[in-house]
């Protein structure tokens, strides 16, 4: 097996303690990759740091704010956060593979601090040539408009159908997560079925979102498997080939070895 976990936070404080079992579940999963994912200065730092560190699994980091964080932001001096990003990715560019977790999110906050925040962040990646890693809810027009001549993931997928017909026009992969598996999402197992597998990451987004089989349990990158699974099963294809494909659907976008 040769999966990768395009969304995780390692450095989350619940999965410190046990991390290195961690590790060693998810390669026993057949999980070959981490993405570790930052949401500010203080854990796009983090997240470098764990990405030199861990060996069970060949990680790489992210650099990026949140939009949940635009509001304080706003408050301070943006651009300052902004070159601070940029030199983390300065100091270990070989480890450093992506902007974000940058977006949108209109259900809570203020929708042009975002844009702003966005914005800033579209830019710093475009100056570096890196992927864009995109957190989108309820804001798909928008987020495409700021994002169609650019490249990245759009993480945790959430649209509709109609909306899938819009994302299947831009540069982005589309990375699915544990509530892929949710028995209510018949939506998003709709979605999964238009979209190419070739645009298709996959990712646990973990501590948060256990997959269906693992409600009620902190989430963490072993876990991939049971999407990986049902999504294989969607797409009619061996679990083997869906981890290849979408494998190197991430390998190509974000130039990991």
């Amino acid at each position: 097996m040769n999966l990768t976990d395009t969304h995780a936070h390692l450095y989350w404080d619940s999965l410190k303690e046990d991390l290195d079992n961690l590790l060693q579940r998810a390669k026993e999963a057949g999980v070959s990759y981490i993405i570790n994912i930052g949401v500010d200065v203080k854990t796009s730092k983090k997240a470098l740091e764990q990405a030199k560190k861990l060996t069970k699994i060949k990680t790489y980091s992210t650099i990026g704010i949140h939009p949940h964080e635009a509001l304080r932001q706003a408050q301070g001096k943006l651009s300052e956060e902004i070159e601070k990003l940029e030199q983390i990715y300065r100091s270990n560019p070989e480890k450093v593979v992506g902007v974000g977790e940058c977006g949108l999110d209109y259900l809570s906050g203020d929708k042009n601090l975002q844009k702003q925040l966005f914005q800033a962040q579209i830019n710093l990646a475009k100056k570096l040539n890196l992927p864009l890693i995109v957190h989108c809810r309820e804001a798909w027009d928008d987020t495409i408009k700021m994002t169609k001549d650019y490249f990245g993931i759009y993480h945790c997928y959430s649209g509709q159908p109609e909306i899938t017909e819009k994302v299947l026009k831009t540069n982005f992969l589309i990375s699915f997560a544990g509530n892929l598996t949710y028995p209510k999402n018949e939506y998003l197992r709709e979605a999964a079925n238009l979209i190419p597998l070739e645009r298709i990451a996959l990712e646990t987004d973990c501590p948060f979102l256990p997959p269906q089989g693992k409600r009620g349990e902190q989430n963490e990158p072993s876990y991939i498997l049971e999407t990986a699974v049902l999504l294989a099963d969607l797409k009619r294809i061996p679990i083997e080939d869906l981890a290849i494909q979408t494998t190197a659907n991430a390998k190509n976008l974000l130039k990991i070895a």
